[in-house]
């Protein structure tokens, strides 16, 4: 009987212990995680190879550029300088990303766009990004990601963000909102 006992408590022991290990252990994907830098409205914010600045965050009912392209629905636009801090072969800001709670909004690439624009290294460039959201998706707080996608063709990996917290029931909704032309930073 205590040789029962011994057994079944010695089980019980060992299965608490993987328990406890496997919460214990990062997940498999954990090695390829970016690591997040905390991003403030017009502060300077630099990972590895990208530096950016926000200098803005609108939410609008419509967007247009200086083309006469525009669009209505639901917006948050966010102005912002940019440019790369080591190496600047094939750099190119591809990696925009709105979260909202569990849903996750890539930046447009109609009009004048900053999504996918060409980065500089130590030359800030300035522009626009703009997300088109559903009706009544601008409440709570979103997160904006920034980076560069890095790795062989075919791997892209994200090593680096920059990451922006925006409450959006703070915003005030505008009718019409401009995006900047892609240019130099000033």
């Amino acid at each position: 009987m205590k040789k029962k006992i011994l057994v079944w408590s010695l089980t019980f022991v060992l299965l608490a212990g993987a328990w406890g290990l496997s919460k214990a252990t990062l997940p498999d994907d954990a090695a390829l995680a970016a690591f997040p830098v905390v991003a403030e409205l017009d502060e300077p914010a630099t990972s590895r190879n990208l530096a950016v600045t926000i200098t803005d965050v609108h939410a609008a009912r419509r967007v247009a550029d200086a083309d006469g392209w525009s669009a209505e629905g639901t917006w948050l636009v966010v102005d912002l300088e940019a440019a790369t801090v080591e190496a600047q072969d094939g750099d190119i800001l591809s990696f925009a990303e709105l979260t909202i709670g569990d849903r996750r909004f890539t930046a447009t690439d109609r009009g004048t766009s900053f999504y996918r624009q060409r980065l500089i290294t130590g030359v800030p460039r300035a522009g626009s990004l703009a997300f088109e959201l559903p009706d009544g998706a601008l409440t709570g707080t979103g997160v904006l990601r920034l980076g560069l996608p890095t790795g062989p063709p075919g791997e892209i990996l994200i090593d680096d963000v920059i990451e922006l917290r925006i409450d959006l029931d703070e915003l005030p909704l505008e009718a019409e909102v401009t995006l900047d032309e892609n240019g130099w930073a000033r």
